[in-house]
């Protein structure tokens, strides 16, 4: 895994990066997450809240299709990212707590910011459809944000 990330950012020209911030120890940390995000968001989208949600979209498509491997993508970035956002975020000062609030923010960030810009500009779901993908989305980071605090922590 480490071998691929490095290639990629040496093919694009950004080793000095990669050099000096994606290094093992996020890497460590990453897995954890990733499971989380792909195992939940499968469970929660596909098929706790499918009736919900489809009840609530305006100008959703009706055939569409999804792409596992752009979904897969997208997951490991983020789980990435959190874990990499909260090792510099904490400081060395690991604790569940810390990272379930991390995460909870950038939940914040995601469900409520981004879906409330994609409410006004493309209306893929009503206010209702919205605000509960919002709060899903701080409950959904806020434990991703916990277990990379837990495994933070553990690896310390």
């Amino acid at each position: 895994m480490e071998e691929l990330f490095y290639s990629i950012f040496c093919k694009l020209g950004y080793n000095q990066i990669y050099n000096n911030h994606v290094n093992k120890n996020y890497l460590d940390r990453n897995p954890s997450g990733f499971r989380f995000f792909i195992f939940s968001g499968w469970l929660f989208y596909d098929t706790l809240a499918t009736d919900f949600f489809s009840q609530h979209y305006v100008n959703m498509p009706s055939q569409m299709s999804t792409n596992m491997n752009y979904i897969a993508l997208g997951v490991l970035v983020e789980a990435y990212l959190l874990s990499y956002i909260y090792g510099q975020w904490a400081n060395g000062n690991y604790n569940l707590r810390s990272g379930f609030k991390l995460g909870a923010l950038l939940g914040l960030f995601v469900g409520l910011g981004i879906n409330m810009i994609t409410l006004g500009t493309v209306e893929l779901m009503d206010i209702q459809g919205t605000v509960v993908d919002a709060v899903w989305n701080v409950t959904f980071f806020g434990i991703a944000g916990f277990l990379n605090g837990w495994v933070h922590q553990s690896l310390s």
